[in-house]
């Protein structure tokens, strides 16, 4: 661990670490975009402090109930649990914890913040806006959010069905947000007469943050697309039925497409007619989509057509008829990494429908921004911005969806969150960049726990899933979620990554016991000199104890030394400490 610190104070050891130690190990905070205290949440939830866990949640993501439900959860990919095991459930405990305070109607009293008198102006109420909204509030901002619809929330209210996300935790997680003093304007597009960006800086707004998302369907530019009756883009559709329009797209229903969009799209289809198809230019290895959603799909009857693409939309009486494909093959791989599907000549095929639902991606609808509006655009239609995002135009930020393209709501938090820093610094004037590759964090004492017998027996708990013959024609939730007893025996099974075994080297007197009790090689003594690095139980003028903090499983074993010269620290990285002014104390 390199390090730099000053004094140790009552809250512990400032340090400035690399962030590259983070990422080696504290791997699940370190991936999860929005930098979560995982190991943080999960240890009081195992001491059953509920509350305190959700807290803590609440310092990095405003959408902890959202998040529960529909996270693709990045950080489980990095959990350490997984190098040898499966990883720690960490959505479902997220999703656990945030269920537990909403059904006990725990209420959360907003930090009180000094207030300032600069306004700030936030264009649209996803979640990359109600973000950026939820931290310039904390800083004691004036914020207002612009929202064209009638409704909060974005795509998270739009298009995620009913069945995967309640709208009630939508609306819990945005009731927060509000609570900090963020005005909100529902019906209030921006664009028109007298609501322009112009308009805007004219009311006293000192900046302000585009995050209207990627809400337009790309075209299939096929023949036969344009004016067929059944013929629907995805997000039409899920907005449709989102809003209550449960009638059936069809009797055979195709859908285009292998990202998430295509799979939420084809599973509410599902719900309401008989038959329901996946057209994919690719195999299933290759889709996009998250891998238990399309299993999920295909246990609720989704047919897929794998290696077709379509090309032309036959019609009858200006109708939907039926879909002719291309059977395709995969080549090269192409900029996604992936093989480049390629047509098979003469091998066109028809599937007959009566409804084809586009679901190939979306892009932004900048059309609000006027002619002439100076912000420069990419190549793929997004709105282009600097690392801090920063527009073209000064004092205007961007992002979300309207930068990145389709995303997930854990990556639009994220961006919400750099959005807040940088308006914050561009309205103070004060230096907007930010330190690549360090870390500020605190280092605090951490205890051992007796973890060496059976540590790894304990398997991954499953949450119920709702039957799949109770699906049909419904849009009851579909994953119930872990009980209590679950929650906690999950999480128990996390290493605790954020504790950090310290050697002083300096004062080991080279006795060799630590190595010899540790149970999984994570503490070596070793000649200095041999590049091999190999275990010497034995004195030597030349050893030294070296440690392998990924293996390390905080059993305790070691914490016996001789000369006590071994200890354990928690390494308590908070990102967004300059935002979250309140710091929740919790007892380690």
């Amino acid at each position: 661990m390199k390090e730099a610190t000053i004094p140790k104070s009552k809250k512990g050891i400032r340090a400035l670490l690399d962030l590259d130690w983070l990422q080696q190990n504290i791997r699940c905070q370190h991936r999860c975009p929005a930098h979560m205290d995982v190991p943080g949440y999960i240890r009081l939830i195992s001491q059953g402090k509920y509350v305190e866990s959700y807290k803590l949640m609440k310092e990095t993501n405003p959408f902890p109930a959202v998040c529960g439900y529909v996270c693709p959860h990045p950080c489980e990919t990095k959990c350490k649990r997984g190098d040898f095991d499966r990883p720690v459930a960490i959505d479902a405990l997220k999703r656990f914890v945030t269920d537990y305070v909403y059904k006990n109607k725990i209420k959360i009293a907003p930090p009180k913040v000094d207030l300032r008198g600069e306004k700030v102006a936030i264009i649209g109420a996803g979640p990359a806006g109600l973000t950026a909204a939820n931290d310039l509030a904390g800083m004691g901002y004036k914020v207002t959010v612009f929202e064209k619809e009638s409704q909060v929330g974005g795509m998270m209210m739009w298009a995620i069905p009913s069945y995967r996300l309640p709208r009630e935790q939508i609306m819990f997680d945005v009731g927060h947000i509000l609570a900090r003093g963020v005005e909100l304007k529902t019906n209030t597009p921006i664009g028109g007469p007298g609501k322009t960006i112009s308009d805007l800086y004219a009311k006293g707004y000192k900046a302000m943050f585009v995050a209207v998302g990627a809400q337009k369907g790309k075209r299939l530019e096929i023949p036969g697309e344009e004016g067929t009756e059944g013929v629907i883009d995805c997000l039409e559709f899920l907005k449709n039925v989102n809003a209550g329009d449960t009638r059936s797209p069809g009797k055979k229903v195709a859908v285009i497409g292998g990202g998430n969009s295509a799979i939420d799209t084809a599973r509410t289809a599902m719900r309401l007619s008989p038959e329901v198809y996946i057209v994919y230019r690719r195999t299933r290895e290759e889709m996009p989509a998250l891998s238990w959603e399309v299993e999920e799909a295909e246990h609720e009857g989704v047919k897929f057509h794998f290696l077709a693409a379509p090309t032309k939309i036959l019609t009858e009486d200006g109708k939907v008829k039926a879909l002719e494909c291309i059977k395709m093959k995969l080549g090269k791989p192409d900029e996604s990494r992936r093989r480049r599907p390629e047509p098979i000549p003469n091998s066109e095929f028809t599937i007959e429908t009566d409804c084809i639902i586009s679901a190939i991606s979306q892009e932004p609808d900048l059309k609000f921004l006027g002619n002439n509006h100076g912000v420069n655009v990419t190549k793929l239609g997004t709105v282009a911005v600097d690392d801090n995002l920063m527009t073209s135009k000064k004092g205007i930020f961007a992002g979300g969806d309207v930068t990145l393209g389709p995303s997930t709501i854990i990556e639009c938090i994220a961006q919400g969150h750099l959005a807040a820093r940088s308006i914050d610094r561009y309205i103070r004037g004060v230096d907007m960049n930010e330190p690549k590759k360090k870390a500020w964090v605190t280092l605090l004492d951490g205890e051992f726990i007796l973890r060496e017998e059976n540590y790894d027996a304990t398997p991954r708990q499953q949450m119920d899933m709702l039957p799949v013959t109770d699906r049909q024609g419904t849009f009851d939730l579909v994953e119930l979620g872990l009980t209590e007893s679950q929650a906690q025996e999950e999480a128990e099974r996390c290493l605790k990554c954020d504790l950090s075994i310290s050697v002083e080297t300096n004062e080991c007197v080279l006795c060799g016991r630590c190595s010899m009790v540790c149970p999984v090689g994570a503490l070596r003594q070793v000649n200095l000199y041999d590049e091999r690095k190999e275990y010497r139980p034995y004195i030597s003028e030349d050893g030294i104890v070296i440690k392998y903090t990924d293996k390390c499983i905080r059993c305790g074993n070691c914490k016996d030394c001789p000369v006590s010269v071994i200890s354990l620290k928690r390494v308590l990285w908070k990102p967004n400490e300059e935002i979250n002014k309140v710091v929740v104390e919790v007892e380690e």
